[in-house]
């Protein structure tokens, strides 16, 4: 189906056939269609910091990705780090990017099966994702709101729908702190010009620590067809019911080494938690237009909520939805226009919180409606083996709060994000290459939840935040080559970002708010190896690994600033290498072997350099018979050994946590073992 994809920061054009290296052999480099952009987007032609990784089937089976850390090990650039917290979810930071978010995801446009998960105010929340059944992983690394507006530092886009059609798998598995979880995904073969996915989940966990306890059920399908005449449709929809993700908390580094399970007393008196349900769902539509094509994708979405935390008994409803309009073409010089509107209103409710349940006081009563709007537009010259591209988007984000019994406020945001860049293709041995340069800005909008959390406690939006704006530029380069049956690909870059005006979060009195204070500079480099189907040792390797140097330095503020000159910046280590490693014998005895992993040095959790983690490493090991045939199926009992090496570490970190209470601690060496039977 047409699928929204990663972003295109710039346009892609048609080159010379004779400019164009062979390169069918090589994955990355070859066929493939990044599906993670408005605009189609070719690797080989693409000058972006740009990474896809396919889940092979045996990893898919025996990591028991309980939470997303599992998929993002072995790129670049991205960090995913597990808090324990069912409530607020994981950190996906691109490039230390991202570092400010106290829940869900900042700074990071994330899309599943081609819906975006990003609203209309940059917020991005990922209780529709199932970690197990993500086959395919795409990141864009670096500025790429000039397609995706607001909080598009990055991008993470996730597939569930890549498999070969006419096949299935369901999956079971138990382990230590009371995990139990069931996974299932059918493909059924409905012919030529048809596809359909569907796939469903259910987790319950009682948690490493106290008050973690997760229950949690999610699905969703996604189909296309063929309709003649170079039309088709497209429909997806994602849902998910959490009836209970508790929330433990960070805690002291003094707590933590005394006993890491336990958590605050106010976590459990006010029994810190949410429940919610979630749905989205996309309707797409594309016709061609002679050599052009138009491409029309309308989304919606609903969430409820309700959310006891300390202090406050949070109830949410929100509506979202919008509509975006892309007509691309050009033989020799490539062209893309769009437009995008999207919605989003909440209903907000806060009350004190008595108990785990809502108090008599009312804290918030208010109506939060955006509205935005946004143009882009791409273009792609070919000289040769280079590609020249260039890329604009203008945005408009309106803001509104209505309080009960008070006038409403309102707030305007606009601003325009460019990019340039170039891309060359070479061949390099047997394989090719592609070296590429660019310089893009982003935009990062307040949300809406950082504009209602008032330093005076009042209702309405904090008439004083403004917009993030980031600046930055890449250079760096693609290259893979067929080695051994299978193919060894290299993706390295070097990058340097300037963000200005801000977005500081700080916790007072265990609430956190936000205010716009200095600005920082990022830079470093990373680089990627990845072996795809190598033949090694009489089996196959699918291994993924890599070095990710990136600091960020405050470069001053406004006097008596918590983020003087040169401190870092917090919540990302300046040092991280993850990797991820997958081998399959080949002949009677098939037996499957994994090893994941992470190894961080230790960074900065509070803006005044105050606070500090320690260093680590994890290892992860799997162990597995890898398909054995049953009847028409191929079963795969497997164990996993989570933390070998029994290291005591900070999981993920509450940056500027009130009372210096930072640390959210990791579980210690635990099993995990399943079975994963896949059909045809």
């Amino acid at each position: 189906m047409p699928r929204l994809a990663l972003v295109a920061l710039v346009a892609l054009a048609v080159t010379p056939a004779a400019a164009q290296p062979d390169t069918t052999a090589v994955r990355d480099l070859g066929g493939v269609e990044v599906t993670a952009a408005p605009f189609a987007l070719v690797p080989t032609r693409a000058p972006l910091a740009l990474a896809v990784r396919d889940r092979s089937e045996a990893e898919r089976a025996t990591d028991p990705a309980t939470a997303l850390d599992a998929i993002g090990r072995g790129l670049p650039g991205l960090w995913i780090s597990d808090r324990g917290n069912p409530s607020t979810g994981e950190r996906v930071l691109v490039r230390g990017l991202g570092w400010r978010a106290a829940f869900g995801v900042r700074g990071t446009h994330v899309l599943l099966d081609g819906v975006p998960l990003t609203r209309a105010d940059g917020q991005t929340q990922l209780n529709v994702r199932e970690a197990g059944l993500v086959e395919r992983v795409e990141v864009l690394r670096g500025p790429a709101s000039t397609f995706w507006g607001s909080g598009s530092a990055g991008v993470l886009s996730l597939s569930t729908e890549v498999g070969e059609a006419g096949g299935g798998r369901v999956r079971a598995l138990g382990g230590a702190y009371g995990l139990a979880k069931a996974e299932a995904v059918a493909r059924p073969a409905l012919g030529a010009g048809r596809r359909l996915t569907a796939w469903g989940s259910a987790l319950r966990q009682d948690g490493f620590r106290q008050q973690s306890a997760v229950e949690a059920y999610r699905g969703g399908f996604s189909g296309s067809a063929e309709l003649g005449g170079g039309r088709s449709v497209g429909l997806v929809g994602l849902g998910a019911f959490v009836p209970r993700a508790e929330s433990p908390g960070g805690i002291t580094p003094e707590m933590a080494a005394e006993d890491p399970r336990q958590v605050r007393d106010l976590s459990l008196s006010q029994d810190a938690r949410k429940r919610l349900a979630q749905g989205h769902a996309a309707l797409s539509y594309a016709q061609g237009l002679g050599s052009s094509r138009l491409r029309v994708t309308a989304t919606g979405g609903a969430r409820t909520l309700d959310n006891p935390i300390i202090p406050r008994y949070i109830t949410l409803d929100r509506l979202s939805g919008g509509v975006r309009a892309v007509v691309e073409g050009g033989l020799r010089v490539a062209w893309g226009v769009g437009v995008e509107a999207e919605a989003q209103r909440d209903d907000r409710l806060e009350r004190d919180n008595d108990g785990g349940q809502p108090g008599p006081g009312v804290l918030t009563d208010q109506t939060e409606t955006v509205r935005s709007g946004a143009v882009f537009a791409r273009l792609g010259v070919p000289v040769g083996a280079l590609t020249l591209s260039a890329a604009a988007r203008a945005d408009l984000l309106a803001y509104e709060a209505e309080p009960a019994g008070a006038a409403s406020q309102s707030r305007t945001l606009s601003a325009v994000s460019p990019s340039v860049g170039l891309a060359y293709q070479a061949r390099v041995g047997t394989g090719a290459a592609t070296l590429y340069a660019n310089a893009a800005g982003a935009l990062d909008a307040p949300t809406t939840t950082e504009l209602g959390n008032r330093p005076d406690g009042a209702p309405g939006f904090n008439p004083d935040l403004a917009p993030e704006r980031t600046w930055g530029g890449e250079a760096g380069v693609r290259a893979a080559w067929p080695v051994a049956g299978g193919a060894l690909s290299l993706d390295a870059a070097a990058f340097v970002a300037w963000a200005r005006d801000l977005l500081l979060p700080t916790e007072v009195d265990d609430v956190t708010i936000y205010r716009n204070e200095g600005e920082a500079r990022h830079g470093g480099v990373e680089a990627g190896l990845r072996a795809d189907g190598v033949g090694l040792g009489g089996g196959r390797l699918d291994a993924a690994v890599a070095v990710t140097l990136a600091r960020g330095t405050f470069l001053g503020g406004p006097a008596g600033s918590e983020t003087p000159e040169g401190n870092r910046v917090p919540g990302f280590p300046p040092q991280l290498a993850t990797w991820t490693a997958t081998w399959t014998a080949r002949g009677l005895l098939p037996l499957a072997l994994g090893v994941d992993g992470e190894a961080a040095a230790a960074y900065a959790a509070d803006s005044a350099g105050e606070l500090r983690t320690d260093a680590y490493a994890v290892v992860h090991l799997r162990a597995a018979l890898a398909g054995v045939a049953v009847g028409g199926t191929r079963a795969t009992p497997f164990v996993a050994l989570r933390n070998a090496g029994d290291a005591a570490y900070a999981g993920s970190v509450v940056v500027n946590a009130f009372g210096g209470r930072f640390v959210e601690p990791a579980p210690g060496r635990h099993l995990a073992a399943g079975l994963s039977v896949a059909f045809e």
